[in-house]
């Protein structure tokens, strides 16, 4: 009996012998199924297990990529300038920035890396910040207005940066042939040049808080910054004091008790924010609480419009005169268009000639096309996520894919200058492209470019000031009127009767 209690059973569901563990056995079965899929890929055939990192069939994917050269690149002026491979050591791009001039581009990467490249050809130029430990990613460049040649940049550390621009004179249309660089082994910390020598710069901190920075803006006037954390909150800060100005965060245990129509903060991490290029009172923010809100300065709530339903997940916003797009990540409708006078949802934009094949869109970014030739009015958005495997320029308008570009992985990045588009994201792959549509037409010069200002000097006025002007319009109108009518008495031949 004794015996019995303390038998140990050795069963197995591998049947082994007392000489064999099952260490032995798990090893020598994965090994068998790691050569099995390694013969199954070679096949081109489909793994057996599940994979986060299994390849597509090639043969799919070459046919994919010629019908996508034939439909957009055959005959046109859509082509692929730049495809650069980097370290990826480096960490993958996080976020992108064209200046306004288009001579340059800065890319922030998840390990902390800002570099700066070439506008056309996306050589790097210098290093603006070297890798830190711990790698925190760079997830929001701002180009100051300003100040020439100075940009700002939002890390996870709790750090918003100041970064001086070295100043390098390129030609974007004829770049040099030759590029003077450093070793590719130590291109994190030494400055590369290219041409010829420049002024090594660095990167300062400007504000810092202890809660990461996930989203930046610049006010259109350069006197406020507004920057979105992920504790909830997103604070004004004064340019010249660096001070808060005002702090827009309301405590997770008070929202129980706030019904949640008359919820107006945030109670997710701000991951987007996007200020008005005319407005230098308005700017728009997205959070991962589903939702997309519409901020004035002026107003003391701080929130004007709350949109429902908008799943941002990265930095995939925009704003173009009174409208504002919106990525969301979701497989269907995740591009949207809102109406920032009527307060609502314009349009779902659901492309019509996009592939059957594709496994969701899942916008990771999404920017209007910076055209001031021919996307002034917002007709062209840029979007790239995780299940197109590409990035797609979409017309807004006829809700059809104007030009579709292959990408190697999941696009995080997405910035324009006229006809070029860069973009990068999850594989250590960067991409400078060139677009046109050949249904685009220019915009008139100088008196489209005074209507339009002219229309945007109206539109900027509240609803309190268009009243106001109204009024003001119809005294005026009414003096007017009757100095005329007057006028028009005295001049008019008086008859007399006898």
């Amino acid at each position: 009996m004794a015996s019995s209690l303390y038998n140990i059973s050795t069963y197995s569901r591998f049947n082994l012998s007392e000489s064999e563990s099952d260490i032995q056995v798990f090893v020598r079965e994965y090994g068998y199924r790691i050569n099995k899929q390694r013969l199954r890929e070679e096949e081109h055939g489909i793994s057996g297990f599940t994979s986060f990192v299994e390849k597509k069939s090639k043969l799919v994917e070459d046919t994919w990529v010629q019908e996508n050269y034939e439909r957009f690149f055959k005959d046109t002026p859509n082509k692929n300038l730049a495809t650069l491979s980097y370290l990826s050591e480096s960490g993958f791009i996080t976020s992108l920035l064209y200046s306004p001039k288009g001579e340059f581009l800065i890319a922030g990467h998840s390990t902390g890396l800002i570099q700066m490249r070439h506008g056309s050809t996306g050589v790097v130029l210098c290093t603006l910040r070297n890798i830190q430990y711990p790698p925190k990613p760079v997830y929001t460049l701002e180009y100051s207005r300003s100040e020439e040649r100075v940009c700002y940049a939002a890390c996870t550390d709790g750090a918003i940066y100041r970064i001086e621009i070295p100043n390098f004179h390129t030609s974007i249309d004829d770049p040099p042939e030759y590029c003077i660089r450093a070793d590719p082994a130590l291109e994190c910390y030494n400055t590369q040049f290219y041409g010829s020598l420049g002024i090594s710069s660095s990167s300062t901190p400007f504000i810092t808080q202890r809660c990461p920075a996930l989203s930046l803006g610049i006010m259109s006037d350069q006197t406020k910054m507004a920057v979105g954390y992920a504790d909830t909150s997103i604070k004004i800060y004064d340019m010249e004091t660096q001070e808060v100005v005002l702090t827009y965060k309301v405590h997770k245990l008070r929202l129980q008790f706030i019904p949640k129509k008359l919820q107006r903060m945030h109670y997710g991490a701000v991951c987007a924010l996007r200020c008005h290029d005319q407005k230098p009172y308005m700017f728009a923010s997205g959070a991962w609480d589903n939702t997309l809100r519409i901020w004035d300065l002026r107003c003391k709530v701080g929130c004007v419009m709350t949109f429902e339903g908008v799943n941002i997940c990265s930095d995939s916003i925009d704003l173009n005169r009174d409208h504002c797009i919106a990525g969301s990540w979701q497989p269907t409708q995740a591009l949207t268009v809102w109406d920032l006078v009527a307060k609502k949802r314009l349009h779902i934009i659901r492309a019509q000639n996009r592939r059957p094949n594709v496994d969701g869109e899942y916008i990771y970014a999404c920017r209007y096309w910076k055209s001031k030739q021919f996307n002034r009015k917002g007709k062209y958005a840029i979007i790239g996520g995780g299940g197109t495997d590409c990035l797609e320029v979409i017309n807004l308008h006829n809700r059809y894919i104007s030009c579709s570009y292959p990408a190697a992985g999941a696009i995080f990045a997405v910035t324009s200058h006229e006809n070029r588009i860069a973009f990068a994201g999850a594989a250590p792959v960067f991409n400078i492209v060139s677009f046109h549509d050949p249904k685009h037409e220019p915009y008139k010069t100088e008196d489209a470019d005074e209507r339009s200002q002219c229309e945007i000097n109206i539109k900027d006025l509240t609803w309190f000031d268009e009243i106001d002007r109204n009024n003001s319009v119809g005294v005026a109108d009414r003096k007017s009127q009757t100095t005329k009518a007057s006028s028009i008495m005295s001049q008019a031949p008086v008859e007399t009767k006898f």
